[in-house]
């Protein structure tokens, strides 16, 4: 009996030892390079890594095999990119871990973590779908030269990392990186800093089937134009406002804006005077644009304002922080739609910035950028709203498309349909996709 009571356990011992030994092992995250630089057209991981914006790089090897990418940077455009993937990459089971850097020179930039779009396709847009950014400087460890970031301290979804980018640079100093790794441990004598908040970076709308026109800086010459268009076409949109030009009589915006607020509109912060301000020396300069641009809403139009788009879209983690300090939970609201009016609009083909507009919705962009200051963008204008209706979209206000508790209630008036206009059809018709390619009218 005895024995057969031991023969029992022994057999059940070797059916739990089996069952143990075919159940797959979790694995557990381990440390890995994303970039070394020993090679100019992929990084470690086969992915794409390169410079953006024309930034001058070079990459080097020295005698002891150890390599390195030199950035070269003159303005806070200018970045360098190194790709997880060329689709998403799943980092969620890293976000214990720390994002290291191993650099020398300059550590005037800053790292931002980049979220692919929801498609995971670069070709779709918004690419990339948003990113959060650390001041580099602030998680320098006390022997310089190394970078600790935990990957917590990007507010982004970690199963959608696309791409680590160094950006936001403030000085003309050189930058060496010399390895982007993940890993598991930080060095026993290390701190990280915590983590300043950096508002919300958007750049497509949340509301389904939604589009916003963010509207930028205008000629005074042309607001009737642009109003008489929105009164007509029965639209709400967004505009970003200068303070420095609320403030110029000459210009007559403080009641262009006062009226504008009257029909509907959002307005909302676009800085005091216009500068690239993560380009910007000093914390102080970035305060006052910050400072100027909501004082002159609030004394001249009774606005407070959460939306901010940056001067030119620039932005960098100095910026964002302190927006963040000044407005409560701010979105930095950059487009995934651009006109091309700045580049387009004073040339020999101005119709190239229609094709940019069908171009960018097409490919699934819902947030414009667009300005005011030439004729030929605003005789666009309704060009522009036929074809992002007949793209079965709602127009509405960016606050609106952010589906922000704190928007006005959209009017059950307002229609996904074209009015049936038929001068607009026949223009719609005139810029079609296969018509679009060649000069549509003359000039």
């Amino acid at each position: 009996m005895k024995l057969l009571t031991v023969l029992a356990y022994y057999i059940l011992f070797i059916i739990i030892s089996s069952a143990h030994a075919m159940m797959p092992l979790r694995k557990r995250p381990r440390d890995f390079v994303i970039d070394d630089f020993c090679r100019s057209s992929v990084n470690s991981l086969d992915a794409w890594h390169g410079p953006g914006e024309n930034l001058p790089i070079e990459y080097d090897q020295d005698d002891d095999d150890d390599c390195s990418v030199r950035l070269s940077p003159s303005n806070p455009d200018h970045n360098y990119h190194t790709q997880f993937s060329y689709s998403c990459f799943d980092l969620s089971k890293h976000r214990k871990m720390f994002l290291h850097v191993k650099y020398s020179g300059s550590d005037a930039f800053t790292i931002s973590l980049y979220q692919h779009n929801g498609a995971c396709n670069p070709w779709r847009a918004p690419f990339p779908g948003t990113f959060d950014s650390i001041e580099a400087s602030r998680y320098v460890t006390d022997d310089e030269g190394d970078i600790y970031v935990p990957l917590s301290h990007f507010y982004v979804d970690l199963k959608r990392a696309s791409s680590i980018a160094f950006h936001g640079f403030y000085t003309s100093e050189e930058t060496i990186l010399h390895k982007v790794e993940i890993v598991k441990h930080l060095p026993d004598d290390v701190d990280v800093p915590r983590k300043l908040p950096t508002g919300t970076m958007v750049l497509n709308c949340k509301r389904p089937n939604s589009f916003a026109f963010g509207i930028d800086d205008g000629d005074p010459a042309l607001a009737q134009v642009v109003m008489d268009i929105l009164e007509d076409e029965d639209i709400k949109v967004t505009f970003f406002v200068v303070g420095r030009g609320l403030r110029d009589p000459d210009t007559n915006f403080t009641n262009l804006y006062s009226e504008m607020l009257e029909r509907g509109h959002q307005v909302a912060l676009h800085s005091d005077t216009h500068p690239k301000m993560e380009g910007l020396q000093t914390i102080d300069e970035i305060d006052d644009e910050i400072t100027g641009g909501q004082h002159a809403l609030k004394d001249l139009l009774g606005v407070r304002s959460r939306y901010f788009r940056p001067p030119y879209g620039t932005v960098g983690a100095r910026m964002r922080q302190r927006l963040a300090a000044h407005i409560d939970d701010p979105y930095i609201v950059n487009w995934s739609v651009d006109v091309e009016d700045w580049l387009w609009a004073n040339t020999d083909e101005p119709w190239r910035q229609l094709k940019a507009f069908r171009r960018d919705v097409e490919r699934g962009g819902d947030l414009v950028v667009m300005h005011y200051l030439t004729w030929s963008t605003v005789r666009y204008f309704r060009d522009f709203i036929d074809i992002a209706r007949r793209k079965g979209r709602r127009i509405m206000r960016i606050d609106q498309c952010m589906m922000d508790p704190d928007a006005p209630e959209l009017s059950s008036l307002e229609s996904l349909q074209d009015d049936g206009d038929e001068s607009r059809m026949l223009r719609t018709q005139l810029h079609s996709q296969h018509e679009v390619d060649v000069e549509v009218e003359e000039w």
